[in-house]
């Protein structure tokens, strides 16, 4: 029984591995079904509940290890807490620097300067280690179930009321939420994720024509923005380039030459729509950790259910079913009024998440330990579950090698000429997409299936 429940849950783990691979491999970034991209800020789609899933699966495997020391919190406890925290987080920064350094500049320690002066300091496997550390540190530290769930109640809580704190009116604002403010004060601006944006009306700026090809652009009196990451959309043949001086933006504007040059730049003007500003926020920020960790307790928590059920798995699914779905609603209620956000990782978002990952880990459980059904259905996932991090790394790791400009074909990276030459054909672009996808899925799985067969387990 313990085997079964084991490979149970190395079939769940692989599940949500296989699909952090898929998510973040299509074949083109402008080419995805729309479950697998990630909500824009509000609300979840399937995409955005792989992440807690893995963390909620981090909270179950730290139950079972650290059962084996008694819970207890001691020096050799602490420290293997901290030693496998900092060096996941580690492995993340190394995983964000890599190649170490500007592939299409000539290799030098100036050129490994440049590249530490803005790699992104979080991500990924960061969250998971300050999520991990937070949360297991408390599971330690209180050991009750009852003072855990408090503790992680407490955390979402908290989070919340600091939230709004900090933007009493809008706590959840893109641009100006305590997430936010904390990731450009550690570690700064230059080292967090620049993807999120915001489209800003043409009333917030004053613009006007200098001559035939400049125009200049200010903000409006009271405007939050900067400009550094304003860029203008226009439904004309122009290309925009900006540059800055004092606290206006100077355009120049450049045609294909089907557009009247003497009065280039006031046909520009007339044909703007809005402007679009990048905001530097990180969704595996530093604040955001509390919140995440809340997620790992989740897990842990979970891991006490199954194991105080371990000889019983029809009350372990009966349990999952009840538990997953009261918090499922829960979530859904509380985020009536504080969002369901997983670039914030609300409380909400907590909930709901974590709740739909038990009902999941319900249906593992239930087809393999109570149903009995053949393991060799899910073989694949438990390939990828025995070694869950090493395969998520190389992963990353093959895209970026592929994408050197050593290895480009024309002036295509690796990666791009072959969803275009290949997969972008088939059916339509978004089908292409996801068929790349899959396919690089298969290749880590022929990874994944090889170390599993040797019974190599790379553990952190």
């Amino acid at each position: 029984m313990k085997n079964k429940r084991i490979i149970a849950l190395d079939a769940f783990r692989g599940f949500t591995v296989a699909l952090m691979i898929l998510v973040n491999n299509p074949g083109s970034w402008s080419h995805i079904y729309s479950p697998l991209r990630h909500a824009e800020w509000e609300g979840c789609t399937p995409t955005d509940l792989v992440f807690p899933f893995f963390l909620f699966v981090v909270g179950i495997a730290s139950f079972f290890s650290f059962k084996k020391l008694d819970f207890k919190l001691s020096k050799e406890t602490f420290g293997k807490l901290l030693r496998r925290s900092m060096l996941i987080f580690l492995i993340g920064f190394l995983l964000n620097f890599y190649p170490f350094f500007d592939t299409n500049k000539p290799f030098s320690l100036q050129n490994i300067l440049d590249r530490l002066e803005t790699i992104r300091i979080f991500g990924v496997l960061q969250r998971i280690a300050c999520a991990y550390f937070i949360g297991i540190f408390i599971c330690l530290l209180f050991k009750s179930t009852k003072k855990i769930a408090a503790a992680g109640i407490t955390l979402m809580i908290l989070f919340c009321g600091i939230l709004i704190a900090y933007n009493p009116q809008n706590p959840y604002d893109k641009k100006e939420n305590a997430c936010r403010a904390v990731d450009l004060i550690v570690p700064g601006e230059n080292h967090i994720y620049k993807g999120y944006s915001r489209t800003v009306e043409l009333d917030n700026f004053d613009i006007s024509v200098m001559d035939d090809t400049h125009f200049a652009v200010t903000p409006v009196g009271g405007a939050n923005i900067d400009l550094k990451y304003v860029s203008f959309r226009s439904v004309g043949n122009y290309e925009l380039k900006k540059e800055i001086k004092d606290d206006t933006m100077i355009y120049t504007v450049i045609t294909s030459g089907n557009a009247d040059e003497e009065n280039l730049s006031a046909n520009a003007v007339q044909q703007l729509t809005a402007a679009t500003e990048r905001i530097p926020f990180d969704p595996e920020g530093l604040l955001g950790a509390m919140a995440a960790a809340a997620t790992v307790i989740f897990g842990f928590l979970t891991g006490r259910l199954i194991n105080f059920y371990s000889e019983n798995k029809e009350k372990t699914v009966m349990h999952l079913m009840l538990f997953g779905l009261t918090a499922v609603f829960v979530g859904m209620f509380w985020g009536q009024w504080f969002i369901i956000s997983k670039p914030l990782w609300t409380g909400s978002y907590v909930l709901y998440a974590g709740g739909l990952a038990m009902i999941v880990l319900a249906f593992f459980i239930w087809f393999m330990d109570v149903k009995r059904y053949s393991q060799k259905y899910f073989r694949p996932f438990v390939a990828f579950g025995s070694n869950p991090l090493f395969l998520f790394v190389m992963s990353g790791v093959i895209v970026k090698t592929m994408n050197f400009s050593c290895f480009n074909i024309g002036e295509m990276s690796l990666q791009k000429w072959i969803y275009e030459n290949i997969y972008k054909g088939i059916i339509d672009p978004a089908f292409g997409s996801l068929l790349y996808a899959i396919t690089f899925i298969a290749i880590m799985w022929l990874l994944a299936e090889l170390l599993y067969r040797k019974k190599i387990y790379i553990k952190v």
